[in-house]
């Protein structure tokens, strides 16, 4: 079973580093999850490394996917 507090660490850094949340499924029920976040512009190697701590102390998978996106009033 995936430690679901370690989504919530996951949220703390990144939280810190300026993002916000949006949405967070399921993928596979225990195992997989799919987060997504709005924040600054940041290489996906950034962001990768600021996790890193958490990935290695809780020993997770994990991929980081970047896109540019464009908001309307």
């Amino acid at each position: 079973m995936f430690p679901i507090k370690v989504l919530d660490e996951v949220d703390s850094v990144l939280i810190a580093a300026g993002f916000k949340k949006e949405v967070r499924s399921v993928v596979k029920p225990g195992k997989e999850f799919s987060v997504t976040y709005e924040g600054p512009s940041l290489e996906r190697s950034r962001i990768e490394e600021m996790l890193k701590p958490v990935v290695e102390q809780n020993q997770i998978g994990f991929s980081v996917e970047v896109e540019d996106s464009v908001r309307f009033p």
